[in-house]
């Protein structure tokens, strides 16, 4: 019998374990005569009783629930990570375990990945319980990170929902980055991919961790990780001063002298503005460098509690 792993990153998400669980059970019960359920419950360094949550879970299903508890909070990438690393199964799905994720669309997923697919994505057709800035930033992000992707294909408004074959898995696994963005990665592999649509419900309990605040470096670290096209295109910047410094000296001609101190002003304080965006660009570039030459882990496994007489994972750090 196959066995499908699902893998949860979890960060001060007491009010949603139980509900989470509750409804994964019942999926994996609905499949049980085809397809034995590993639901790896990862705790991203939580704070409030989310880990005590867990450990209640794993106790009264121990066949079908583990938990990977991290070392300290590691953000979603850290936690995602530390769940594939552990999972055992043929399939691996990784979902948020704030139910905007549905469940329900599991059984489709797997369907998909028995016809043949390596990868099946989860793409969000409405986010009509988002608010205007998340769409918009959303919006903007899958823009961006499209147009600079290159020859890797990224599916439109796909997040983290994704199911992988054990091969797909393990070739993630194999990538050497240290800074890894998953919803990158995923596609970079480049393998046979179906997708399942559903529109975004709104979250089960809880308030999102995904402010500005965290937003902003993981978008930093999308478009960096994928390709050197913001580099390549800081020339472009350029034009910019050009057109400027064409009108300065046009001013300089037809214009007095104070007119055309103002426009020698302007000139300057958008020239030095451009070079302070190029110095930017590359000083992310520079460090991401950093980061992958001290080569340190994505995460900390300090405790692994697997499901009863499941398979021995990849549990490394």
């Amino acid at each position: 019998m196959k066995t499908i792993s699902v893998v949860a990153p979890m960060y001060n998400e007491e009010s949603l374990v139980h509900a989470y669980c509750e409804q994964m059970l019942m999926i994996a019960d609905s499949l049980k005569d085809k397809y034995e359920f590993e639901i790896i419950l990862v705790n991203d360094g939580s704070r409030d009783s989310t880990y005590t949550k867990m450990l209640e879970e794993h106790e009264a299903h121990p066949d079908n629930i583990a938990i990977v508890c991290l070392t300290r909070n590691f953000g979603l990438e850290g936690a995602v990570s530390a769940g594939l690393r552990s999972a055992t199964g043929d399939a691996v799905i990784v979902m948020d375990a704030d139910l905007q994720d549905p469940p329900s669309l599991l059984p489709e997923m797997i369907q998909k990945w028995e016809a043949g697919a390596d990868v099946v994505t989860g793409s969000r057709i409405r986010r009509s319980n988002d608010g205007f800035f998340k769409k918009a930033g959303a919006g903007f992000y899958y823009k961006v990170l499209g147009s600079l992707s290159g020859k890797v294909k990224l599916e439109k408004s796909a997040a983290n929902f994704r199911l992988l074959s054990r091969k797909a898995c393990d070739m993630i696994l194999a990538l050497p980055e240290v800074n890894s963005v998953f919803r990158v990665e995923v596609p970079f592999i480049g393998m046979k991919t179906d997708v399942v649509e559903y529109d975004r419900d709104k979250r089960y309990a809880g308030k999102t961790k995904y402010n500005l605040k965290s937003m902003i470096p993981y978008a930093l670290d999308s478009i960096t990780g994928i390709s050197v096209e913001p580099l390549r295109r800081i020339w472009l910047l350029q034009i910019i001063p050009l057109l400027l410094f064409i009108g300065s000296v046009a001013g300089l001609i037809i214009s007095d002298e104070l007119r055309s101190a103002w426009l020698v002003l302007l000139f300057a304080s958008i020239l030095t503005g451009v070079l302070l965006i190029a110095v930017c660009v590359v000083a992310e570039y520079i460090g991401q460098i950093m980061i992958e030459v001290k080569g340190r882990p994505t995460s900390l496994i300090y405790e692994y509690k697997p499901c009863k007489n499941t398979k021995t994972g990849s549990k490394g750090n």
